[in-house]
Parts: structure tokens; sequence; C-alpha cells
């Protein structure tokens, strides 16, 4: 056995599962446990209590804003006098506690706050929402409702945070004590809750007190909410345990019978008033899918009214599971045989995953799950690796000879495929991305080398992770430029459309770095971005000596020529023709047909503005007023498109664009173009 604890596989193994204690103390794969969650949950509701499960009905309703009600009610959004109404007839059906899960941190543009804040405190049990910022994870601040509102009401924050930062998963519900200890610092349900129950909630060590509803969190003070089944056939919560709140934005009609029926829904419960319609947005991943806002809220209000049917194991539970588990892989280590070695691990690993999996579903025990078996996995991966190693004498590992050079999903699809890296390509269709900064040479000259080097990594780390974000791959930096390009190593069908949301979020992320820059003494950066679409050679060019992957070929150079003719033409992104037709949901405004330096073919040129549904109407008719004086440009009636134009400057001072062609107009009128003039302009310049 001496010998047994000198093998380095033996000691890995023992180092994996004691990381394991503290990487499920703070969640390092937390992504990965949530998808155990997600199954686990999955079998809680198929085999456990139904009764035990049920939605709380008697204690909790939805009166929702959802696609029918606006249809009804023919405006977006609602506006706060008839959130009023619904609120007073809410109350005056008997509603014990009303939360109100509508932001509203901004005064009413229409002067309808003093009427909702004096039903607010004429019910005098409602809750309003607020949201807590936090940076890093280190609370900041409660942005409270308008403040003519918070008068009127109580409120809570809403905003619950996933726990992981790559994927968006909600399953817990994290109190805060330091928040907590302030006014109105409780989560929105944790203070729904007590007001329904009329006690205020306390937080003793990991145990939220409701009165004397004793709610145990975990070591993060952290609630595992448990969904609750729903009927077959149905999708959302706010279908079974909600109505519409159609029902109660005008009940001055009803009879007495009427209000009786409709006050059954609402009287002596929770009643939270929020919106389930597609057009807010307000839906998020959980472990029972997608689920809007508003029910999270109210799946959590159930969850704390059963006591937290989901509870942590104690310290000493999760240390026996890994101690277990940790023996039985040491057995596994002395075993000769691969085919035994390889049967027993499996039988751990698949052991630990019905035992975590039924305590959950059974027993509502939440046994921590991807921590132990990626332990158990690992260790079984470095004690074959040792017997490998053995078997065939010490041979040396795969070489990544390329894998400094190329991206890591190129390594990845090589490996996938067994296909060789050589120098040449192939022709794909694929969208090309180009990046400067304005004016750099003027912002360098007044750093020092070391405060360059510091500017240019604050500027392309958070661009670098945006186009990585929207599945981008950067094919160079060239000093303050930079070149990426979608559609490979992997292909995408989508490369066109992720290519210009990787260019407006570009744009967003450099507005939203100007603020810190200042703060650093450094202008702030302007960039101008080039896109285009078309077929590239892509792949490893270079020499015996040295690859890199990157795409040539005419497509690629119009990608470039566009990205220098935004200072031009006084915009930050500029695509092609070729591009806009691959997203034919993109809204943008046309720019101008142009024959680039070194291009005989004329290719029109357009602004990307947004996409469908994300433009708003003002700027949707400026855009086809620019298009229609674009027309008449063409049709050379240039007092009419003269017009057109001015105007358009008028409301607009600050786009070049329509100064561009008020100044071609006058140029026109006194040197006519021809009547064979195609309307397409030749820049002489790169």
């Amino acid at each position: 056995m001496g010998n047994l604890f000198k093998r380095y596989d033996v000691l890995m193994t023992i180092v994996l599962f004691l990381l394991a204690i503290p990487a499920q103390h703070f969640e390092w794969f937390a992504l990965i446990e949530d998808q155990t969650l997600s199954f686990r949950h999955q079998l809680r509701l198929a085999y456990g209590d139904p009764k035990e499960l049920a939605f709380s009905k008697n204690d909790i309703v939805l009166v929702n804003t959802d696609e029918a009600f606006f249809r009804a009610y023919k405006s977006f959004p609602l506006r706060r006098t008839d959130i009023a109404q619904i609120i007073k007839n809410v109350h005056d059906l008997g509603a014990k506690t009303v939360a109100v899960d509508m932001l509203m941190d901004f005064p009413s543009s229409y002067g309808e706050d003093p009427a909702l804040a004096e039903v607010l405190a004429g019910a005098g049990n409602t809750l309003l929402v607020a949201q807590a910022e936090f940076d890093h994870g280190k609370f900041v601040k409660i942005n409270r409702p308008a403040p003519t509102l918070d008068a009127a009401s109580r409120s809570a924050y809403t905003n619950i945070s996933s726990n992981s930062t790559l994927l968006t998963m909600l399953s817990r519900l994290k109190v805060y004590p330091e928040v907590a200890k302030l006014e109105d610092g409780w989560p929105f349900s944790v203070q729904a809750a007590a007001m329904y129950l009329g006690v205020e909630p306390k937080l003793v060590g990991t145990d939220l007190m409701l009165g004397e509803l004793k709610v145990p969190l975990d070591s993060g003070n952290r609630l595992y909410i448990d969904f609750p089944p729903l009927p077959t056939g149905s999708r959302f919560l706010s279908q079974t345990s909600g109505i519409s709140a159609l029902e109660f934005l005008d009940i001055s009609a009803l009879d007495e019978n009427e209000r009786e029926e409709l006050a059954y829904w609402v009287r002596d419960k929770i009643v939270i008033i929020g919106d389930t319609s597609e057009v807010s947005h307000d839906w998020f991943d959980t472990p029972v899918g997608m689920v809007y806002g508003v029910e999270i809220i109210a799946d959590t209000i159930h969850t704390l009214l059963k006591g937290g049917p989901l509870r942590p194991p104690s310290s000493e539970v999760e240390a026996l599971a890994i101690i277990v588990i940790l023996a039985l892989m040491l057995a596994v280590a002395r075993m000769r045989s691969p085919l035994l070695r390889g049967l027993s691990a499996g039988t751990i690993l698949l052991g630990w995953s019905f035992v975590a999996s039924m305590a959950y579903a059974k027993a509502g025990t939440v046994l921590p799950m991807s921590y132990v078996l990626l332990a158990a996995f690992l260790s079984y991966l470095w004690i074959e690796y040792r017997y490998y190693m053995l078997e065939r004498d010490q041979k040396q590992q795969i070489s990544k000879t390329f894998g400094q050079y190329i991206p890591s999903e190129l390594v990845a699809e090589m490996n996938k495929s067994g296909q060789q890296v050589s120098v040449g390509g192939e022709s794909r269709e694929m969208t090309v991305l180009f990046s400067d900064v304005r004016g750099f040479t003027t912002i360098s000259e007044g750093l020092s080398p070391q405060e360059l080097t510091t500017l240019m990594n604050a500027f392309l780390s958070p661009m670098t992770h945006i186009i990585h974000d929207h599945r981008g791959t950067i094919d160079k930096y060239m000093g303050d430029a930079i070149m990426a390009f979608w559609g490979a190593p992997l292909r995408d069908e989508d490369h066109a459309r992720h290519a210009i949301q990787a260019a407006l979020r570009m744009h967003t992320g450099m507005e939203e770095l100007a603020e810190s820059f200042v703060a650093r003494g450094w202008k702030p950066l302007k960039i101008g971005i080039g896109l285009n679409t078309g077929v590239m050679n892509v792949g490893n060019m270079g020499s015996d000596f040295r690859l890199a992957y990157t795409v040539l070929g005419d497509a690629v150079n119009l990608g470039s020529r566009l990205e220098s003719l935004t200072k031009q033409y006084g915009v930050n992104i500029m695509i092609s023709e070729f591009t806009k037709a691959k997203v034919p949901d993109l809204i943008t405004r046309e720019l101008d047909c142009v024959r680039v330096k070194g291009k005989d073919t004329p290719v029109r040129i357009f602004e990307p503005v947004g996409f469908e549904g994300e433009v708003d109407a003002e700027t949707l008719s400026r855009i086809n007023r620019h298009q229609e004086g674009l027309h008449l440009y063409t049709q050379q009636k240039w007092d009419a498109a003269r017009v057109t134009f001015q105007g358009l400057l008028t409301e607009e001072p600050d786009r070049k664009i329509y100064q561009i062609y008020l100044d071609r107009i006058e140029h026109f009128v006194a040197e006519p173009p021809g009547a064979d003039w195609d309307g397409v302009y030749t820049h002489k310049e790169k």
C-alpha cells in the first residue's frame, strides 16, 4: 500500500479530490453544475410527490400583461395611470400583497406618477421593483423607483445573477447580508413573501427567517428555487396560475357576482403584476427551460413559502461523499486490467450520479454532483495515463506545434477530423471585418511607450472579447487596427449577421470605454469599421518556417477599403451590399454607390443602424426620407433632392452624409453629369 502513494497518478487523484472541496464551495464550475441541476430537476418533476411540488395557487397569482392584453390595450407600454387602476382594483378585490414587477425608476414623462403614488399609498400593501447594482460581485447601490413612487410604496430589488459567467442560468436567489441591512435591501421575492406573512425577514447565519418560517440557504446565502411542475401541454406558469391584467383594468361595470368571481382569483393572495409578452424579452434560462422573469419571482416566493424544499447538505455530508469516492478511485488505481479499471470507474461515476439525482428528486437534498464526478473522471484519466505511458514505454505527448499560431477552434477541428496542417487553403463565402482607430498617431504621440502599451491592451482586449463572443476569429492586430473574419475555421451560416452584431457591439463598447479612458487621462478612442461578405481564400499561408491562418482575395480588399471610407462619410460602421443581402432584417442607411480604389465594378455601401424591432420610428422615418433623397439625386432632380437633404441636415446637423450630397448637388447643378450618368461616385484614394 505504501508504494501506491508514491505514484504520481495516485497523488494527482488525492489532489483532485482535495481541490473538489474549494471548487464546490467557490463554484468554479458553476456552468457544469447548473447543467446537472437542470437534469436533476427534470427527474424531480417526474418522480417527486406531485402534491408537495404543486405550485402554491392558494397563496400566489400572476396578473400578467401578455400578447393578448396588448392587442386589446392597443398600446405599449402600459401607462402608469392604468397600472394604478389595476393595482387599485386588485387591492379592492382583497389582495393581501400586490407586488408590481414593472421597473419604474424614471419619473413618468406624462406626469402620471402622482396618481400612481396616491393609489400605492392608499393600498398600503404594495411592493415595487428596484435594482441592486453590483460591480464584479461587489455591491454598489440600489437603484430605487422614481422618487414620487418610492415615497408611496415599499420596494425591493429583482435582479438575480447567474452562477456562471459563461452562460446565464437562473436557479438560485442570493441574499446579500450587507444589502439586507439597508432600507428595502431584500430581494423582491423575499420581501413579497415577508409582507404576505406580515413579518420582517431576518438572516440568522445561513438561515432566512420569515417569522417562524425558517428557510435554509447554502454557504453562499443562496436559495435553490424549487420550480414547480406544470400541467401537460402548459409551457408557462402564467398559463395555469395567472389571469390577464385586462380583467382588472376596468371593473366598474361588473355586477356583484362578476366581482365575486374575479375576487376569487386574488383574495388573500400575493398578486404579482408583471409582463409576459414576447416584446418585453423578460425571460431567462432556468433548470426547467425559458421562464419569464415574473414567473421566476412567483416560483421563488412559492419556494420560500414552502420553507425551501431544496436544501444543501451539511459540510460533513459533503466531505464524507468526497472521501468515499476518493477511496473507491484509489482502489481502481490498484487494478491491472484496463477493462476492469474502465468498468469500475464507470460504475463509480454512474453510481454517484444516481445517488445525487435521487437525493435531489426524492429528498430535495442538493448533493455536489459535477465536482465529485469531475474529480473522479480526471483521476481515472490520470490513472489510465500512467498505465498508458508504462505500456507505450514513455511515449512523448502529442505535439501542439500550431496551437500558438492559429485559433483554438481550428486545433479542435483538426484534432476531431484528423486532418493535417498544410500551406494553402480553400474558397469559402465569409465576412471580413477591418477596424482602425481614428487619429491614433496624434493620440500616441503624447504617450510614453509604457502608457501606449497599456492603452492598446485596454482597447484591444474588450474588442477581442466582443469578436470572440460573436463567433469571430481574430486574423491579426496591425498596430491599432484589427482584422477579423467569420465563417472559418468552423463554418457559420450566419457569418454576416454575427459580424454585424460584433461591429455594432464594438461601437457601443467604445462608448462604454470612453469614461474609463478619460479617468486615466487618455483621450476617448473612436474607431471606423468596414465589413464585406464574399468568397475568400482561407487557410494556413506562409512558409515552412511560419504559418498564419488568414484570408485573402478581392472580397477581403474591399472590406479594407470600406473601413477607410468610414471617415469620409462620417460613419462608424460601413458594410457592402453583399453583407446587407445576407441579413434581410437589418435596418441600414444607404450611403452611396461607389467605385473604390483599384476596382472598376461599383458597389453600394450602407451604414447599419440596427435590426428590425430595435430601431425607433423617428429614425426609420429619416432613413426613408434619406432613401427618397437618394432616388431624386440619381434621377438628377437636384432641387427636390436638395430640399430633402437640407431638411434632414437641419434635423441632424452632425450627420455628414447629408452635407456630402448637398455639396455634390451644387457641383452637378454647376456642371451637369450628363444623361448617361449612372450615379456612381469614384474614389481615387484608398
